[in-house]
């Protein structure tokens, strides 16, 4: 995936290089708390620093350094994770910001642009996001998205959008 930008970030591709911006992302169990419950280890970042970067490379596309263009500060991991169906290439989307970026609008700013990157360049048949149900920040996100509730279960939610109704 190339980078790309919106009116305040910068996204592209994770680089082993930020491993450490990468940590001080994952470490943090405030930000991690609807995630997976507990910071993540610095060894345990590395693999799915691994990973999103694998992703890129398999499929183009995959999770982003989000940079803030006004300081060039990682703050935050973005994008989308492929995911390969019978009937068609769909996204994960995904959006983690430091807490001090919190409340801002960037993760609706971030979806917007990457909702539109993923069925106009990428040509997505659907793009899709969870949440843990007490996650009601990132569920205002995904509404204001124009996502719509496609199932839930007794700890997460799941929400859609397909290219036709993308505005």
């Amino acid at each position: 995936m190339e980078p790309f930008e919106t009116n305040r970030l910068l996204l592209r591709p994770l680089t082993i290089t930020d491993l450490d911006d990468l940590h001080n992302l994952y470490s943090r169990l405030r930000v991690m708390k609807y995630i997976t419950g507990n910071a993540r280890s610095y060894q345990k970042t590395g693999e799915r620093l691994r990973h999103h970067i694998s992703d890129h490379q398999q499929y183009g596309f995959g999770l982003c350094a989000a940079i803030l263009k006004e300081t060039g500060e990682m703050i935050g991991r973005c994008g989308m994770e492929p995911v390969e169906e019978d009937h068609g290439m769909e996204g994960d989307i995904a959006w983690m910001f430091l807490p001090e970026y919190w409340g801002q609008g960037l993760a609706t700013e971030f979806g917007t642009a990457q909702i539109e990157y993923g069925f106009k360049r990428l040509g997505l048949v659907r793009i899709f996001a969870t949440a843990n149900r007490d996650n009601l920040a990132s569920i205002r996100v995904m509404e204001k998205l124009g996502m719509r509730l496609a199932g839930a279960s007794d700890q997460r939610v799941e929400y859609e959008i397909f290219p036709d109704s993308a505005t």
